[in-house]
């Protein structure tokens, strides 16, 4: 009952009680009396009561404001409010609650408030819905908001249960506010700690960087002894930036990865990256690691190896296992690099689970790697002025004594046949030794001038498709009376089927002479000697092989070297000037093959491998022996030639040499721009460069070889490039190129080869 209708049954009484009063006026005196008094009291009960109706009315108002501002407070709230019953669903909602969550406030009554949290927290909104039936208030629980059609956001949920008079949970009143703010704000502030910590890391790393560098630079500097320089480098890695380090270096006629030099930081994994070089070598043709680096000179970095890699790369379950012994975790290789000059590959590899190495020590290590090279090259560079002069002492020693000796001979029989009378038996065996020991100070200074040639480039081939067979046939023949004083066994194994090579039949005789009179001469009596002739690839293989005294590990790797001799003391029992191999090594180049020795060691016997490009694959005239005159400013008149270079500024000098010689030249700068142009022309001669972007200069040559397969004249073309290996050389000449060329080239000498090129194809 409310104020109004209590105070309408107060009035109602009070008219009742005063009809009461008129209807007792003919009562007795007493009882009016009594009754007046009641009256009387009920006046005042009736005064008490209005003035407690106008009380409860003021305070009805007040409660009717407060209600009022409450509703103005839930409704307006700039955070969401919700009560909802225990189970979750939704019973009342205020404005900002329903922004939140997207859905008017009639439709948003009667929902489960779990609708609207990310799924991902399903399962704690129903565990938490659980806890409060206990609490009297949950504390913030973040969540992530889910409204209707709209991304999810962050808000902190803080509920307070509400409970009837029994203690029951009867509702549940849910504070939610907006913390994306908040939470960006946080993650802005763990951002710049973060961004803090790794400046401060980054700097601390830095210092040490330098500190590393200036150590490393000043234990490089500290010697010019060569394998010492290699040892020092291995050590500077180990423990700073590695485990183990490997340095690998080329050197002279030595195959690649054979002499590492290994520093670990532990005995047993040094022992164990020993065994695993001798047993199981690194391949150069390896698509990974060293091999790979060596060959491209790009570095490579394994942040996190896996099993599978290390299986990958094995030879075999024996080879994984020792491998996986190693433990190796992450993986660097470097390349050692000097003015385009590779001289090799450092390999830095972790065995700590913790460190796996990132972008920022492959910096470090090709720093390391840069100021290694260096270091390297000087003690190489010193280590060779040292050994040249020592050479050049030798040398001259020797060609004093190889000069005098038979001089010595000649002047002797000279004088006795001038001064005495001698007979003739004593007559001729003198004129013998006379002619024996001219021929053999004629063949010391052929040797000599010959170097000189090759020294200055001078040296002339006359070069033209030859069998190989006779030219082998005729060395063995004429070695044959030195080889039968010996009793030393010669034979020969001579595939007739072999193709013909492109060379000087003349000079490819002094090789095979060279290689056999020395085999016989390094040979004991009683030996044998063998000489081989096969095809393998698209090489002819001339092999030499003896019983005789080998060749040291030590000197195998200089054994091509001019003025080089395993035995120059004045002990020695061999006689000579230690040209003849260096001629060899020379001459075999000059004719597009290479030639390298193999050896078991002193006592163990030597062979000599020559490989030649058969004439098939190699039509090339070398530019050595050219007899076209390059000053005559109209050699290449008339001669249409395109070139094909990325380079503007290569391009640009190729087009004025060319022009100043009489060509007509056209210059572009892709395959698509050279194959646009030759759809306008058909140019005489092609020049190209190899590597350029999008295609290389051997897709042009394969697919201008392709559009004249039909035709009979050819363009003849020439790779200039930079890439400069004997593997690119033969790679130039079988896309179909005829002439591969290195990078840098004089002018002159880029003339030499268009005009012999053009001019041994007329005479074809």
């Amino acid at each position: 009952m409310d104020v109004d209708d209590f105070s309408q049954k107060i009035e109602t009484l009070h008219s009742r009680v005063t009809r009461l009063l008129q209807s007792t006026e003919s009562q007795p005196q007493n009882q009016q009396e009594l009754i007046a008094e009641a009256f009387e009291e009920l006046e005042i009960s009736l005064e008490e009561l209005q003035i407690a109706s106008e009380e409860l009315q003021a305070a009805r108002i007040v409660v009717e404001k407060e209600r009022q501002r409450y509703q103005e407070l839930f409704d307006f709230a700039p955070d969401g409010y919700l009560v909802t019953n225990t189970f979750g669903t939704i019973l009342e909602a205020n404005r900002a609650a329903t922004i939140y969550l997207n859905v008017l406030q009639r439709f948003l009554v009667g929902k489960p408030l779990v609708t609207f949290i990310a799924q991902s927290d399903h399962q704690v909104f129903f565990n938490y819905l659980i806890q409060l039936q206990q609490l009297d208030r949950g504390g913030e629980w973040e969540v992530c908001l889910q409204p209707r059609e709209k991304i999810c956001f962050d808000v902190a949920l803080t509920v307070v249960t509400v409970r009837n008079e029994e203690g029951e949970p009867v509702a549940l009143r849910w504070l939610m506010r907006d913390i994306s703010e908040r939470k960006r704000l946080e993650l802005q502030r763990q951002q710049l700690f973060a961004n803090e910590q790794a400046a401060r890391i980054a700097a601390e790393a830095a210092e040490r960087r330098s500190n590393f560098l200036a150590e490393a630079s000043r234990v490089l500097a500290s010697s010019l002894d060569y394998r010492t320089t290699l040892k020092s480098v291995a050590q500077l890695a180990v423990p700073t930036l590695a485990d183990w380090c490997i340095v690998d270096v080329i050197e002279n006629n030595l195959p690649v990865f054979t002499n590492p030099v290994i520093a670990a930081s532990e005995p047993a994994k040094e022992a164990l990256l020993r065994e695993l070089q001798e047993r199981y070598p690194i391949s150069v043709d390896a698509d990974y690691g060293p091999a790979q680096v060596l060959r491209t000179g790009k570095p490579e970095l394994v942040t996190n190896i896996l099993e599978s890699s290390l299986q990958k790369n094995s030879s075999s379950e024996e080879h994984f296992s020792v491998l996986r012994r190693l433990e190796v975790k992450s993986q660097m290789v470097v390349s050692l690099l000097v003015r385009d000059r590779k001289l090799g590959t450092i390999l830095f590899a972790s065995a700590q689970p913790e460190r796996h190495y990132t972008t920022v020590d492959l910096e470090m290590a090709q720093e390391l790697a840069q100021r290694a090279a260096f270091a390297v090259e000087n003690a190489q560079l010193y280590q060779q002025a040292q050994e040249a002069n020592r050479i050049k002492e030798e040398f001259l020693a020797v060609v004093s004594h190889e000069l005098r000796t038979p001089l010595n001979s000649m002047l002797g029989w000279v004088q006795l046949i001038r001064t005495r009378k001698l007979d003739e038996a004593n007559t001729s065996k003198g004129l013998e030794t006379i002619e024996r020991n001219a021929k053999l100070q004629r063949k010391l200074i052929e040797d000599i001038l010959d170097i000189s040639r090759i020294v200055q480039s001078k040296i002339r081939l006359n070069i033209r498709k030859i069998d190989l067979v006779p030219v082998i046939q005729a060395v063995v023949e004429a070695v044959h009376p030195t080889s039968e004083i010996k009793n030393i066994q010669v034979e020969s194994h001579l595939d007739s089927s072999v193709g013909q090579v492109m060379g000087d039949s003349e000079r490819l005789q002094q090789v095979i002479w060279n290689l056999l009179s020395n085999a016989v001469k390094f040979t004991p009596n009683e030996g044998r000697v063998e000489v081989y002739l096969e095809q393998v690839n698209s090489n002819a293989q001339i092999t030499v092989s003896d019983t005789g005294k080998g060749i040291s590990a030590d000197f195998l790797p200089y054994i091509f070297e001019r003025f080089r001799q395993a035995d120059s003391t004045t002990t020695r029992a061999d006689n000579g000037l230690g040209l003849g191999l260096a001629i060899v090594y020379y001459l075999v180049e000059m004719h597009s093959g290479t030639v390298y020795a193999v050896s078991e060691g002193e006592g163990r016997g030597a062979k000599f491998i020559v490989l030649l490009p058969l004439a098939e694959l190699q039509s090339e005239h070398l530019i050595k022996e050219s007899e076209v005159k390059v000053n005559d400013l109209s050699v290449l008149n008339g001669l249409q030639i395109l070139v094909v270079d990325d380079n503007a500024d290569t391009r640009e000098l190729i087009t004025f040499v060319l022009e100043e010689s009489g060509a007509q030249v056209t210059a572009v700068g892709s395959v698509s721009e050279a194959l646009e142009a030759l759809r306008q022309f058909k140019p005489d001669v092609l020049i190209s460069d190899i590597g350029m972007p999008d295609e290389d200069g051997y897709s042009l040559i394969r697919k201008v070889r392709a559009q004249e397969a039909e035709q009979e004249k050819k363009i003849l073309a020439v790779a200039l490039t930079a890439f400069a290996r004997d593997e690119e050389h033969k790679l130039a000449l079988q896309a179909g190129f005829q002439v591969h060329v290195s990078k840098p080239i004089e002018p002159e000498e880029l003339v030499k080869v268009v005009a012999n090129l053009t001019k041994g194809s007329k005479q074809v």
